[in-house]
């Protein structure tokens, strides 16, 4: 039955995939933001929330999938909008390099356009 599903929406398996794409590349941002300081314990754990997401969209992108993914990518925004804006709660990340925050914000909006598209392309 799946594989039936599976050829008659290729465009929604791409968008998946795409979207798998970004999850991993936001995990490896998070991991690359890792330096040794208490701080780091929460990026491993970031990056590996992203995992879930991209093994699901990758295999099978269904709109509860899709719906989740936007909700972590939405907390995730709020949060790194806190970082981005120099909350004293999240001092710890005084020395992450701005360039990886952007890009790490930039995978996450681009998540969630995607999810967007994914939105409206189903029925």
């Amino acid at each position: 039955m799946s594989s039936a599903v599976l050829v008659a929406r290729p465009r929604a398996l791409a968008l998946g995939r795409v979207a798998a794409g970004l999850a991993v590349a936001s995990a490896a941002v998070h991991l690359l933001l890792v330096d040794g300081s208490l701080g780091s314990v929460v990026m491993v754990l970031m990056a590996a929330a992203c995992l879930p997401c991209a093994w699901h969209l990758w295999r099978w992108p269904t709109g509860s999938v899709w719906r989740f993914t936007a909700l972590v990518d939405a907390g995730m925004l709020a949060l790194h909008a806190q970082l981005m804006g120099g909350s004293p709660v999240h001092a710890h990340h005084g020395g992450t390099s701005p360039s990886l925050m952007w890009l790490g914000l930039a995978l996450v909006g681009a998540q969630l356009a995607l999810a967007g598209a994914a939105a409206l392309r189903r029925p």
